[in-house]
Order: C-alpha cells, then structure tokens, then sequence
C-alpha cells in the first residue's frame, strides 16, 4: 500500500474518531446540564374543593299566626338569596361560586320550607296530600356554594344572604315580605377554621332558625338570619 495513502487514510479515521467523541461529549454535557437545571416556578398544588351546604332547623318549626300552630303543606315557602361567596385567609381571599360550572353563578334562590319524604322524594308533586305528615318528611339540604379552591388554612367564610318570602297555608294563610333591618349589610362573615386539602372535598353544613329569623317591626317582617355552623368536615 502507497505510504502517502496510509498516512492519509489513518489521519482521516483519527479525525472522525476524535468527531464523534467530542459530539458525544457534547450531548452527555447537555443532557446533564437539562438535568440539573431548575425553572424557578414550583409546580402548582393541585386544588381542593369547598362545598357548603344550608338546611332549616328542624328543632325551629313552630309559627304561631292569631294562636294558631302554622303546619306543613306542600304549598309553603320562605325563600332566600345566598351570594357573593368568599373564602378568607387573613386580607386574602378566593371567590367561591355556586357550582363548578364555567358559568361561575354568583348567587341561588333556595326553599328553606321545602321538605322531602323519607325515600328521598321532594315534597309538592301531584299525588302529596295538601297537609305533611312533618314526622314522615325531612327539611331538604341544598348545596349553595362549591368551588375549586387552592389548598391551605382559612380563618372565615364570607357570604350574602338575604330573605325574599315566607308562605305557609295551614291553619291559615300567611303571606309576607322580608327584610333586613335599615343599616344591616347584606354580608355575613362566619368566622371558623377551614383546611382545604389538594384533590379533596371540605364541606360546611349551615343552619338557618326560619322562625327564630322573623320579627315584626311595624308592618314589616325583619329577617334577622339565626344561622350557625354544624360542622365543617374533609373527605
């Protein structure tokens, strides 16, 4: 083999020897260097949800009307505006809607008169006698605020609530308006500890006293909004 060949076919092969090492150099370096890179922008936690459900004070359900005892029907009403759902951290809050819908519905009109039988039917249809049996229904629950919410502590929910109508018919019927009291906010704070766990549901049931909450003054009906908390729980 010619000498000059030689040398040239070996000083070729070196080179590209010597090009892939440097370009698996380049790429071993490179995936490296990926590895350890950081962003400087934490993953987001995953959000939790806050639900909050109302029902009327069963212990609540004596209205007198003249010094009669009012009692159920599948007529009666006493309708209310829940709004304006917050969530409290300190100065810091996230806003809580009635479902989690993209609609993002501020505000519900719920019947705290509205009762269920006891296999879960709702009280009014067709075929339910014009007087309740109170002992074989149950006031309805209803779910008024759920939200996705970020994880973390709460210190106070915050919410409008304000009263529309109240309606019964037996013994007689009694037909009013209600209304805060002149000065009053349409906003109720409930000061209580919330923990919202990522991936996970905490629930604050509410309950409203519907005949403790109404008082005459003059000839208007003051709705006054006995409401407490029964228990806050994470599932």
């Amino acid at each position: 083999m010619n000498p000059t060949f030689t040398f040239f076919y070996h000083s070729r092969f070196q080179k590209i020897t010597m090009k892939i090492f440097v370009n698996v150099c380049i790429v071993a370096c490179s995936l490296l260097l990926l590895n350890s890179c950081k962003t400087g922008v934490e993953a987001s936690p995953e959000p939790g949800i806050f639900r909050v459900t109302i029902v009327a004070n069963e212990a609540d359900s004596i209205l007198v009307l003249l010094g009669d005892t009012a009692r159920c029907s599948k007529y009666d009403r006493y309708d209310v505006v829940l709004s304006n759902g917050r969530l409290y951290n300190g100065e810091n809050y996230t806003d809580i809607y009635v479902a989690p819908t993209i609609d993002r519905i501020i505000s519900d009109t719920v019947n705290l008169l509205q009762r269920q039988w006891n296999d879960g039917r709702l009280v009014g249809g067709s075929t339910d006698p014009f007087e309740i049996p109170r002992y074989q229904t149950k006031p309805v629950t209803y779910t008024v605020f759920e939200w996705y919410t970020p994880p973390g502590t709460y210190d106070k929910f915050q919410f409008g609530l304000k009263g529309i109508e109240v309606y019964v018919v037996i013994p007689r019927q009694f037909r009013n308006t209600m209304q805060l009291s002149e000065g009053v906010s349409l906003i109720m704070n409930v000061s209580h500890s919330v923990t919202i766990n990522p991936g996970k549901v905490t629930q604050m049931d509410l309950v409203l006293d519907p005949y403790k909450s109404i008082k005459r003054y003059q000839d208007a009906y003051i709705f006054d909004r006995k409401i407490s908390v029964a228990r806050v729980k994470n599932y």
